[in-house]
């Protein structure tokens, strides 16, 4: 007779939720679950090479699709490699679960040196997650798993946990089903209260002439770009988006301004506004705080399905708790027949824009306008873009290379250097697209590891490493804060040698048609190819990351 064991358990839940891919590296602690999932046939395993990687390659695939992202590790040390995932994904308000094992129950909380013993292990993801659930009895574990699914998927996104001792794993128990949440679960429902809501935000905008509309990542978290658009159109609004944003208008639509707020070239143009409508954003405040002081002009009407992100870096003169689908489906009949925007106004933003994009165009100098328009030009519109925390993503990735499409542009939100590579190799699994990252050769070492599972899986990923022998960033700000650098230089890698021994094709490039080359093989390749970018031999971009500290 065939037992039915909580591995199984936790093989079927995910099958019910419609999880298609999971990363896992394998222990003694989790083969249980692996062997299930196996068995099973309906989740493919992705083996990764660390445990960070993983998580941050759930989180891209997370970001990719708006579905769960999962990494399956060991207790103790391979739990532990989690959190840094874990944080991001929590910052960037991403559905991660991560499923590890824990002790015997029987060994559990005893201090007998069980192997990876990790007593602590709860409140150590419980600091990166919103929801850990350690269930003590195998009757628990089903209720467990379901209880940290529900809270991902509840109002804003968030990250969860999931330990399972190892004994529950190996234990019979009853199959069970699980309730499989949905997108539209995420939404507030429309009550009473939220239609009166939207008569004082429709009030509000039917009362302003000069309107801008700003639109964060809790905009794509809902699925509502299409309604930002249509609201857009009928009031004749620009749209400014976040970096997390990006994508909810296509960045050609004459209406978008894009990832501009922070740029003082607009801010002065939007400043004559009498109100601005910001749905699903948090106003980051940047590094050294930088942007605390830039208030959003006139009325502030701020949308948030997070209660706690109203009005907390900006006082908000209307703050409606909602999600941003349904706060904009409320509003859309009674926007219909509004007058469009002050024509002068507009016409002051669209010149502030093109203005704003000329010169952050100019500062490239000659070469690297070319690089970025050829990947442009060849990477079809649904492709995933995605950058690590470097010099090419602050100077054009983040804002001068065009999106398109929601979902299609992934960045560290925490601000982290390295997670971008992991991330758009699971962006990359997820959507079986053609996916682009562009990654700094500092930040790169820290999951290079992860070539070979690109290999492994002949991932359609195209790497390209701007290799300046350092932490570029970092070293431009110390030349402009100490007036010396320090610990900032590395050493040239030579990338396209490094990810051969792995078993990913790729080439050193030192001139712009070289890079055209080389990317032209790329787009073609079924599987991944790395470039490696030696910017040593192209014409320098004049760099302007953020201000300086004066403190």
């Amino acid at each position: 007779m065939t037992h039915f064991t909580g591995a199984d358990l936790i093989a079927h839940g995910l099958a019910q939720f419609g999880v298609k891919h999971v990363f896992a590296i394998v222990s003694i602690h989790n083969m249980p679950i692996l062997d299930a999932i196996n068995r099973l046939g309906a989740t493919k395993i992705i083996d990764v090479r660390h445990e960070q990687a993983g998580t941050h390659a759930a989180d891209g695939y997370a970001r990719a699709t708006g579905s769960m992202g999962v990494m399956i590790a060991s207790t103790g040390p391979g739990t532990s490699n989690t959190v840094t995932g874990l944080y991001e994904a929590q910052f960037g308000s991403s559905r991660v679960l991560v499923i590890t094992g824990q002790a015997d129950t029987h060994f559990y909380g005893k201090g007998l040196a069980y192997v990876h013993e990790a007593e602590n292990q709860v409140p150590m993801l419980a600091s990166v997650c919103r929801r850990v659930e350690s269930p003590r009895h195998i009757d628990q574990l089903g209720t467990a798993l379901q209880t940290v699914v529900t809270d991902m998927f509840t109002g804003r996104a968030a990250p969860g946990a999931l330990e399972i001792p190892i004994n529950l794993q190996y234990a019979d128990c009853t199959e069970k089903g699980f309730t499989v949440p949905s997108q539209s679960d995420a939404a507030i429902p429309v009550s009473s209260d939220d239609a009166a809501m939207a008569a004082q935000v429709a009030q509000r905008l039917s009362q302003s002439q000069r309107r801008v509309i700003i639109a964060g990542g809790g905009v794509i978290a809902a699925g509502a770009g299409a309604l930002v658009q249509q609201l857009a159109e009928t009031l004749d609004a620009p749209v400014i988006t976040t970096v997390d944003g990006r994508g909810v208008l296509p960045e050609d639509h004459p209406l978008c301004i894009g990832n501009y707020y922070n740029s003082a070239g607009i801010y002065q143009a939007i400043a004559a506004a009498d109100l601005t409508l910001a749905i699903g954003t948090k106003f980051a405040v940047g590094v050294d705080g930088q942007f605390a002081q830039q208030t959003p002009p006139g009325e502030l009407v701020h949308i948030d399905i997070d209660g706690a992100m109203v009005g907390r870096t900006h006082h908000a003169h209307l703050g409606w708790v909602t999600d941003a689908r349904a706060a904009l489906q409320a509003l859309s009949e009674q926007t219909a027949t509004m007058a469009p925007n002050d024509g002068q106004f507009n016409e002051a933003v669209w010149h502030a824009r093109d203005g704003v994009r000329t010169a952050m165009r100019s500062r490239l100098g000659t070469d690297w306008p070319q690089v970025m328009d050829h990947i442009r030009e060849r990477l079809p519109r649904d492709s995933v873009f995605v950058r690590d925390q470097t010099i090419s993503a602050y100077n054009w990735g983040n804002q001068l290379f065009p999106i398109y499409s929601p979902r299609t542009s992934i960045n560290p939100t925490s601000g982290a250097i390295g997670p971008g590579f992991p991330m758009s190799v699971g962006a990359a699994i997820a959507t079986q697209r053609k996916t682009v990252v562009i990654h700094g050769d500092g930040g790169f070492m820290f999951h290079a590891t992860e070539l070979a599972t690109c290999a492994q899986y002949q991932v359609p990923l195209i790497i390209c490493v701007f290799n300046d022998s350092g932490y570029g960033v970092l070293r431009y700000l110390q030349e402009r804060r100490f007036g010396r650098i320090n610990e900032t230089d590395l050493g040239k890698v030579a990338f396209a040698d490094m990810a051969a021994s792995m078993g990913v094709p790729g080439q050193r490039v030192g001139s712009v048609q070289a890079f055209k080359a080389a990317f032209d093989t790329a787009i073609d390749a079924s599987g991944p190819y790395l470039i490696d970018i030696d910017m040593e031999h192209f014409q320098p971009m004049e760099i302007s990351v953020m201000p300086k500290n004066n403190r």
